[in-house]
């Protein structure tokens, strides 16, 4: 078979398994909403050209991500001028697209960057690669908020974590609000990088109801953007070490086997003789810290899944760092510029990944034009890149994305690195790390491509020697998670190293990876779909289950009550499993909430304390006065609050104060008089 007919074959059946993984995710409305995505992803093309050509795959991977950016950015022009609608906003893309053609200033088939070749061998190796994305983000995606045989909705626990939480991000950004409030503190506005979500949010706004729906269009956003992901990440290696077949090879194991944990589990079960069905009760990627007490580190394919705004940020660093892979200092200013676009779209996703890769891009191209003798020109040119990313980040602070995230860094060797940091650094990230540190080793011509290198030694630096106060963990997942996509470029080049000693050393290291990391994506991902495991974890049960009769409260609020409508329930007895139960699925803000997902900061505390108060209190017009204060519209009590504050409940029968709204078998809803 020629690589034009596999490329060809590859392309077919990658179509056909997005489509079944779209429409088994979300339905016919699911690929209407991949065709708008798609869409999004147009005015960032003639700028992707304008780097590699079209027709160089690299053209259309940056355009497609720097379209994303654009079109997110024209969808924040129309709530900010506060004009957001469907016609606004296809009128910004036409404007962006437009001006983006416009900007590019070269003749679509032409590339500024001259990379290396790209041939149908490439082609084919990037579309097998990409047959990933619908294998493992299909399946859980299809699994999330399924039915059970009493029609009650199902969600895995860590997708409350985040696919739940984003449905609420996506959900207040909905409502158009300049800047968006926080759905759990609904008098202040939302501190967290919310770019990514603009699209599916300004789609569940405007479009007509087969597209109405926030978490079908998270869904299929996901699968998107999964795909342009693994794209980047083949894209940034193959401009470091341009073989196919090396750089396909790599790219396959960084998602599929980075890590060394589930092995461990299978061994560590074996050697007790305890039954395989243990591993059901396992957060498997994360046993480095469950087990070790040591940092954790998620896998890739934890990215298709539950941060695909961190899978854009990366994208689009890596988008620049492909660049300075394929020109160096030499990159014209037009292509510098671009470069700097994608930067900027990496810090409006996510400003810490973001200013890592503008970092990491700053240094591969210094020590380039230190190398090259010409060093002045070169770094003037280069500096054109800070343009776009001091915008982003003046743009960011702007919005309030990062207030007071800067108070909660701290350095040094502190917590969760100390304990154990070579077992668990190689247990969490061995099978992908120590072949590309072989590759480091091994072939000094990957150090004249400095980006890889730099990225892999920043992002390891930054997982030992930098952490959140507030979330020990978080630091180490982006840190990880760039380890991760730094080692493709030096995994092939170690590849090449070892095949030009012997051909059959390359073969028996990628199958010892495979062996030793495959595990951990496999047991991650049945458990990822498993919506069956009712079983307790931690603090929460594994599979979290929203009933019907919830459901059809949830659903009267949405289509009853004021969008910007105050919705109360009690967070503190509802801990981990149903903290973001109003935000998300009655997409209604909260006075008061304890969400998992955003800084702590002392109000969220006081304030549920005082809706705490308001629950427990047997005096109607206690529990108004508080009511009032807080500015809550509505009261919500389930089975949750009942069993809380049984006490509690008879005073808001007292009509005087409280009016009934809604009342089902489980779920009573009361106005605030």
């Amino acid at each position: 078979m020629t690589a034009r007919t596999l490329a060809r074959a590859a392309a077919a059946l990658l179509a056909v398994a997005v489509v079944a993984s779209v429409l088994a995710a979300a339905g016919v409305g699911g690929l209407l909403y991949f065709v708008i995505f798609a869409a999004a992803l147009i005015p960032g093309l003639p700028l992707g050209f304008a780097l590699f050509g079209s027709r160089h795959a690299g053209g259309w991977i940056a355009g497609a991500l720097i379209g994303y950016f654009l079109t997110s950015l024209a969808i924040w022009v129309c709530i900010a001028a506060r004009v957001p609608s469907a016609l606004a906003f296809v009128v910004a893309w036409v404007v962006v697209a437009a001006a983006a053609w416009g900007a590019s200033g070269v003749r679509p088939r032409e590339g500024g960057v001259r990379p290396p070749l790209w041939t149908s061998r490439d082609t084919a190796a990037l579309l097998l690669v990409l047959l990933l994305v619908p294998a493992i983000a299909g399946p859980p995606f299809a699994r999330v908020g399924s039915r059970d045989a009493d029609g009650n909705l199902r969600y895995r626990a860590y997708f409350t974590a985040d696919f739940v939480w984003h449905t609420a991000l996506t959900a207040e950004l909905a409502k158009f609000a300049s800047p968006p409030r926080n759905p759990y503190l609904a008098n202040r506005p939302i501190h967290y990088y919310w770019t990514y979500f603009l699209l599916p949010a300004a789609v569940a706004a405007t479009a007509p109801a087969p597209l109405a729906d926030v978490q079908q269009a998270l869904k299929v956003n996901a699968i998107g953007t999964a795909l342009l992901f693994v794209s980047a990440i083949f894209l940034a290696a193959w401009t470091a070490v341009p073989r196919a077949a090396p750089v396909a090879t790599a790219v396959a194991l960084t998602i599929v086997a980075s890590s060394a944990e589930g092995l461990y589990a299978l061994a560590r079960i074996w050697n007790r003789g305890a039954p395989w069905a243990v591993l059901r009760d396992l957060n498997v990627d994360a046993l480095s810290s469950w087990w070790f007490g040591g940092l954790r580190v998620d896998g890739l394919q934890r990215c298709f899944w539950w941060v695909p705004q961190h899978s854009m940020a990366y994208a689009l660093g890596l988008t620049a760092l492909a660049v300075v892979n394929a020109a160096g200092s030499a990159a014209p200013a037009g292509a510098v510029a671009i470069a700097g676009v994608a930067l900027a779209g990496a810090v409006a996703c996510n400003p810490f990944v973001g200013g890592v890769f503008a970092l990491v891009w700053g240094i591969a191209a210094a020590i380039d034009a230190f190398r090259s003798g010409d060093a002045a020109p070169r770094l003037i040119r280069c500096a054109i890149a800070i343009v776009p990313v001091g915008g982003a980040v003046a743009w960011c602070i702007g919005t309030q994305m990062v207030e007071g995230a800067g108070g909660t860094l701290q350095f040094g060797w502190l917590g969760a690195a100390r304990r154990a940091p070579v077992f668990t650094f190689l247990l969490s990230l061995g099978p992908a790390v120590v072949p590309a540190i072989a590759g480091l080793l091994m072939a000094s011509a990957v150090t004249r491509k400095a980006a890889p290198v730099l990225l892999l030694v920043v992002s390891i630096a930054l997982l030992y020697l930098v952490r959140l106060n507030v979330d020990e963990s978080w630091v180490g997942f982006r840190a990880g998670q760039m380890i991760l996509v730094a080692a493709p470029a030096l995994i092939a080049r170690a590849l090449v190293a070892l095949g030009a000693l012997r051909r059959a050393v390359p073969a028996i290291v990628v199958v010892t990876a495979l062996l030793v990391g495959t595990p951990t994506t496999v047991i991650d991902e049945y458990n990822a779909r498993d919506v069956n495991n009712f079983n307790m974890g931690v603090t929460f049960h594994w599979t979290v289950r929203i009933t019907r009769a919830e459901e059809e409260a949830l659903a009267w609020l949405r289509r009853t009550t004021p969008a910007t409508a105050i919705v109360q329930m009690e967070p503190n007895v509802r801990e981990r499993e149903s903290w973001s139960l109003i935000p998300s699925f009655a997409q209604r803000r909260m006075a008061a909430g304890l969400p998992i997902s955003l800084l702590d900061v002392p109000e969220y505390h006081e304030k549920t304390e005082r809706v705490r108060s308001m629950y427990a209190t047997t005096n109607a017009q206690e529990a108004w006065n508080i009511a009032r204060s807080l500015h809550i519209d509505y009261v919500y009590i389930d089975s949750v609050e009942r069993g809380g504050y049984s006490a509690g409940m008879a005073k808001f029968e007292d009509r005087q104060y409280f009016a009934p709204a809604f009342r089902n078998a489980e779920v009573s809803v009361y106005r605030v008089e």
